[in-house]
């Protein structure tokens, strides 16, 4: 992630892939999207939920930012923190519904696009800008919790929706 980017280039990678995510998405039925097995026992509801999850953390974070303050999240370290971090938001969310879910993922996209537009070139790009990033671009977080992330989870989605085809 250590290329250049600018908030135009942001807003264009977040929008084409989460509208790659979408079309993915889109020819689905609820059986579908609520099966088991697109990662572990995940199904694309969970993988949703989870995304979803990462989207309210980058939006305390933009939030903050905008605020010029620190955050009351901290980014995680470790594999292991994200992965009992992944596993925690896989429990509080597996019992939400399927339109739950996607009004949740639409709408916290949104609003991170609001905001991510809202903001000035130097809040998103100065490596220096806020101490909290310890030396990172702001962007490193929206990139890694939107487009990355979507990016992702698309391909082994189409994975399994390929092996579910055949069976």
């Amino acid at each position: 992630m250590a290329e250049q980017t600018d908030k135009a280039k942001i807003l264009d990678e977040m929008r084409t892939k989460y509208a790659a995510l979408e079309d993915t998405l889109a020819p689905l039925d609820e059986t579908q999207m609520t099966m088991e097995g697109v990662n572990g026992e995940w199904s694309i509801k969970d993988v949703l939920a989870h995304i979803t999850a990462w989207h309210h953390r980058l939006l305390v974070w933009l939030h903050a930012a905008t605020r010029n303050e620190e955050p009351t999240l901290y980014g995680l370290v470790t594999d292991e923190e994200i992965d009992r971090l992944n596993e925690q938001f896989y429990k509080e969310h597996k019992s939400r519904t399927l339109d739950d879910v996607l009004t949740g993922s639409r709408t916290t996209y949104l609003q991170i696009v609001d905001v991510v537009q809202a903001m000035n070139e130097e809040d998103l790009t100065d490596a220096h800008r806020f101490a909290w990033m310890k030396g990172n671009p702001l962007w490193y977080l929206v990139a890694s919790d939107t487009y990355e992330h979507y990016q992702e989870h698309r391909g082994p989605i189409q994975e399994w929706l390929g092996k579910t085809k055949q069976d």
